[in-house]
């Protein structure tokens, strides 16, 4: 969602104008901000931010200076080396290690990222953002890391820092595919357990450098087992729950047990429990509970948006049938984790007795009926299906013709080898083809009744089934429109079925959003069709800053129902829960002037504008080079005929100080030590 800044007057305008520097100074100096309101203390608040960041480039110029300065005259070394840290950390009373990373990033900014310390310097750009430049790159040859900058660099101001650490994954997996890939490979070579203490007496547990797929397979199947054990009643905080099944699922307790098994053993340790405490549970309305029973705004219009519970049919032309099953079936949270509701559905099922010695606690009498959970035609199988997750890419991406990154919302960037096991994964899922116009902006929201591969037809789904994800397929309308269905039939799917489908759609419906129903000013929640539209639309939250992923978040009704608002696009929105909090109980004031566009007036008085996002995000050309570049654990083991020299005495001088004037050694060079006994590890 892209964020504007409304036009203003008065002091609030006259501080926005002066550029970082002494003039800037002076003005905020003569004002205290006890006495400033709304959007005059916002514009200072800019005003001190903007100082900052000047104030944070002069001292990293400076001490870019002292560490290369020598005692006779102005002349500097060319470069800092292992003792330009102690020079800094003396003076300001810094360990070696701290001082040497802040050498390194003044140095990045100096040499090999001059555009990002100039937006340092001008302060439109704050030390964290340019800092993440500098790290997300590191491992880009020059001339990539540049362009990676000339790419994003526009956009930082609005992006918070996760989702600028995306993009530019994103960029830099687009400009060199297969150095990505290459790079990708390496580092699950070094797929690793680590367990370490915390100060709290606690402890992490993490699995490291997992392909893509299998990571978020871990994931998917942890949060739809606690959705599972949510959906029995469990009330415990989303965040420990999950910790709960993941620790379960690999401390051997559960050896022998299926998933519906396992969520019903923790769901009667948990009732247990309780029984035994004589009150409601960890869970019971507390402090701290995100439970079901802490869901928000007032009741009257908490709007969760399931488009197909209790209200008519939709039956619109994109529709697969009276309920297509869609991800957001389940509830305020797409039957997430996160939610209070059963992700599947609500039919009741029969709760097993007592699964094996020892395990008694299965059968006590008061336990909540089981959610239809399982997966496939036959529920002895005992496995839960998939926690609902997004997959975002573009369609020639899927069909081999180029390799663009795609997206996981919520997760980050997934490069296209992994993208496309995905798709393979995701087969039974949700496909949406979201056509846009050639500048990347949302046309049409079209739902896929074919797949590639053979199963050709998946017709609509059952009614209560819900889809363990959606696929989400991008494509300009002239680029589908141009693709030859017979030209996409290969070994590892068969394309030309769904191509042709979507090519009879295209000349049978109509660009835009859904039109409205006859009943859409009466019912609470939207049409299927109307819930995917705005999703897309919106991609996440509407509050600037916020990335909640729109399958994880809530529609919002701009005008209440309550009040007469109706549920059609133009008046709904997505809103995660925190931000629907804000809405109802810190009186944020939410204004849709035009469909896609919001205007917001918080707590504080400031104003802030949206507008819609483009679907399709500006990615580079790819630049190989030409010839494959070194990865940066090759150190210098790599073949001087083939790798790019220069790049490798950068990469070396910048992790072992300045470079030989030759060849790289045939052994690698030992980094010096910049860190002493006492110094905290420099992660």
């Amino acid at each position: 969602m892209s964020t504007d800044q409304d036009v203003r007057s008065g002091r609030a305008a006259e501080l926005d104008a002066l550029p970082p520097g002494v003039g800037l100074v002076a003005a905020l100096e003569r004002l205290s901000p006890a006495a400033l309101t709304g959007e005059d203390l916002a514009a200072y608040l800019r005003g001190c931010a903007r100082a900052q960041s000047r104030g944070a480039a002069r001292v990293l110029d400076a001490m870019h200076h002292l560490g290369r300065a020598r005692a006779q005259g102005c002349e500097r070394l060319a470069a800092v080396d292992e003792f330009s840290g102690d020079e800094v950390a003396a003076v300001l009373g810094w360990s070696r290690t701290m001082a040497s990373r802040k050498l390194d990033l003044a140095e990045d900014l100096a040499d090999r990222l001059p555009a990002v310390g100039e937006a340092l310097w001008e302060g439109w750009l704050d030390e964290p953002k340019a800092t993440r430049f500098c790290e997300w790159t590191r491992d880009l040859a020059d001339d990539h890391a540049r362009h990676v900058c000339q790419v994003v660099l526009p956009e930082a101001p609005e992006l918070p820092v996760g989702e600028l650490i995306r993009r530019i994954e994103q960029t830099a997996a687009a400009l060199d595919p297969e150095w990505a890939a290459r790079r990708a490979r390496r580092a699950e070579k070094n797929a690793r357990v680590i367990l370490s203490p915390n100060p709290t007496g606690t402890a992490t547990f993490s699995v490291c450098d997992l392909a893509a797929p299998t990571g978020l397979a871990m994931r998917d199947r942890v949060d739809a087992l606690a959705a599972a054990v949510r959906g029995l009643g469990v009330l415990t905080p989303i965040g420990a729950l999950r910790a709960e099944v993941a620790a379960r699922l690999l401390d051997g307790t559960t050896a022998g047990l299926t998933d519906r098994d396992v969520a019903l053993l923790l769901a009667a340790e948990y009732h247990r429990q309780a029984t035994e405490r004589g009150d409601g549970g960890p869970g019971d309305g507390g402090p701290g509970d995100d439970g079901p029973t802490d869901d928000g705004p007032d009741d009257h219009d908490h709007d969760d948006h399931d488009p197909d519970d209790g209200g008519p049919d939709d039956g619109g032309p994109d529709d697969d049938g009276p309920d297509d099953g869609g991800p957001d079936d389940g509830g305020p949270d797409d039957g997430g984790p996160d939610d209070g509701a059963p992700t599947d559905g609500t039919g009741p099922a029969e709760v097993p007795g007592t699964p094996g010695p020892g395990q008694g606690l299965l059968d006590l009498p008061d336990l909540p009926d089981l959610p239809p959970m399982i997966e496939g035609p036959d529920p002895r199988s005992g496995r839960v299906r998939s926690g609902t997750t997004e997959l975002r890419l573009r369609l020639t991406t899927a069909l081999g013709l180029d390799e663009h990154p795609a997206a996981v919302p919520g997760y980050g960037t997934v490069l296209a080898p992994h993208a496309r096991a995905l798709l393979h994964r995701h087969h039974g899922g949700e496909w949406r083809i979201v056509l846009t116009d050639d500048d990347g902006r949302l046309q049409r929201v079209l739902l896929a009744r074919r797949r590639p591969g053979p199963r050709r037809d998946t017709g609509p789904r059952p009614r209560g089934e819900p889809c363990s994800a959606i696929v989400e397929l991008q494509v300009p309308t002239t680029v589908l429109a141009a693709l030859t269905p017979v030209d996409h039939r290969t070994r590892t799917g068969d394309w030309a079925s769904l191509l042709t489908e979507l090519h009879q759609r295209l000349g049978a419906g109509r660009d835009g959003p859904p039109r409205a129903g006859p009943d859409d000013h009466i019912r609470r929640r939207p049409r299927a069709e109307t819930d995917r539209w705005v999703r897309v639309r919106d991609r996440h939250c509407i509050v600037p800053a916020c990335r909640r992923p729109a399958h994880r978040a809530e529609l919002d009704h701009t005008i209440d129902h309550a009040l007469g608002g109706p549920s059609v696009h133009a008046n709904l929105g997505v809103v995660d829960l925190h931000h629907h909090r804000a809405k109802h109980h810190a009186r944020w004031r939410i204004r849709q002037p035009a469909p896609g566009r919001f205007t917001i007036r918080t707590r504080a008085g400031v104003h802030h504008t949206t507008r819609p996002k483009k679907i399709l995000e500006p990615l580079p050309r790819p630049r190989p080079a030409a010839r494959p570049r070194p990865l940066p654990v090759d150190g210098p083991h790599g073949d001087p005929d083939t790798d790019d020299v220069s790049w490798r005495r950068t990469f070396l001088r910048r992790t072992a100080g300045p470079a030989p004037s030759g060849e790289p050694p045939s052994a690698p060079p030992t980094a010096p030590d910049r860190s002493s006994a006492d110094d905290p590890p420099p992660f």
